[in-house]
């Protein structure tokens, strides 16, 4: 039998979903993902960190 896939935290960028909101069942129903997804500020910062990591993968290969 397959395993089921590890939901990736949106949040902590490669890492696990770890269920650190309590609640949360994965990314999907995370009030922490909510609340990130829902401010423009942090938002903008998130998508910064994701091209910056992008950005540097890209550079190591």
């Amino acid at each position: 039998m397959a395993e089921k896939p590890t939901p990736k935290c949106p949040i902590r960028i490669g890492d696990p979903c770890s269920l650190c909101f309590p609640g949360a069942t994965g990314p999907q129903d995370c009030g922490l993902v909510y609340l990130v997804q829902s401010d423009p500020e942090l938002r903008d910062q998130l998508a910064d960190k994701r091209r910056e990591g992008r950005s540097r993968r890209a550079a190591a290969s």
